[in-house]
């Protein structure tokens, strides 16, 4: 029997009892090492709570007593800490968004190879089922060619954050970045790279926005919008709409549903429920995603959402935010052409 690997945690917030402690519990190949915060009595409480042997507010002591770590800090400490991390030997796993810019990005990407270790990258709903078997309806090509693409997800009370969260400085960015990113992950990983951007949002010099509608075009030619809110309910459902009919995935709940004329399962219903939510909804995401991780540095699989993936989704962002002043679409430049 393989060792378990010892699992440390940055940041003692309640993303880590909500999503990751399940995971944690879910995945038997690991141990759990020590918690770090730089709030030592949050460190010591959440030690104490979650069963870690150790806590502790000094990063240092993560590469200690640990193989691998989760980090679960603002947005603007994901790469300073990650690259501490990985520069030292410890495999991360890093909470959405990677990092607040493509330079931050490239860093991490940079300490991981400098480091010989596995950057993962938190876009979780990779690993949903629901999401799994969309993408394979699309494989199929029941829909034909997708022509349209829109995706809706915001909720004034779906998640606390800090201050930090809406300091431009810190933060990086507001809904685009913080919520829209799951959304634009999925839509590289179902349906192609983002070729054009353009971005609308409600954000100032002294805070980030609440409210945001980024409008693109794929390299495949299908167009489509990603809107965000922090201020009010949305669809929660991203729409794939092709040339014979269109597939919803939820973005909060585990439902598929699809209208197809290909196929003769589909062809005689106006639109078809193919995955539909439990009561209560059940969210093995973020166990897959830790168990995946493990089985990536036992060399066991290949890595899904490495820095490199997940930069890529920063870069969207990054173009977007970009056009907001001039109000021109970012056309993605080829290397070597352009300024």
């Amino acid at each position: 029997m393989k060792a378990r690997l010892k699992i440390g945690v940055v940041g003692a917030g309640a993303v880590l009892g909500r999503y990751h402690i399940p995971a944690i519990n879910g995945v038997p190949e690991v141990v759990r090492s020590i918690i770090v915060d730089a709030n030592a009595e949050a460190a010591r409480l959440a030690a104490t709570r979650y069963g870690f042997p150790k806590w502790s507010t000094d990063l240092a002591d993560v590469a200690r007593y640990s193989d691998l770590a989760i980090v679960l800090v603002p947005n603007g400490l994901h790469a300073q800490i990650s690259c501490e991390l990985l520069s030292n030997g410890v495999h991360v796993l890093c909470e959405k968004p990677m990092a607040r810019n493509v330079e931050e990005c490239q860093a991490m990407i940079n300490a991981s190879v400098r480091g010989r270790t596995l950057l993962c990258i938190g876009h979780n709903r990779r690993f949903r089922p629901h999401v799994a078997l969309g993408r394979q309806l699309l494989r199929k090509e029941l829909i034909g060619d997708i022509v349209d693409i829109r995706a809706e997800e915001g909720s004034a009370s779906d998640w606390p954050r800090s201050a930090s969260y809406f300091d431009p400085k810190q933060a990086g960015g507001g809904a685009l970045l913080d919520v829209g990113i799951h959304s634009i992950d999925l839509i590289r990983w179902l349906a192609g790279e983002f070729e054009e951007v353009t971005y609308k949002g409600n954000g100032s010099k002294t805070s980030v926005e609440n409210e945001a509608e980024m409008s693109f075009r794929l390299s495949t030619g299908c167009t489509g919008k990603v809107i965000v809110s922090r201020n009010r309910e949305l669809a929660q459902m991203l729409t794939l709409t092709g040339t014979d009919g269109f597939i919803e995935i939820g973005l909060w709940e585990p439902h598929v549903g699809i209208r197809a004329a290909k196929g003769k399962a589909f062809q005689n219903f106006a639109r078809l429920d193919v995955a539909v939510s439990r009561r209560p909804p059940q969210d093995s995401s973020f166990v897959e995603q830790l168990r995946h991780f493990v089985s990536a540095i036992r060399g066991e699989e290949a890595l899904l959402v490495t820095g490199e993936e997940g930069m890529g989704a920063v870069d969207v962002v990054s173009r977007a935010y970009s056009t907001e002043k001039s109000g021109i679409p970012y056309s993605m430049v080829a290397p070597g052409e352009g300024n």
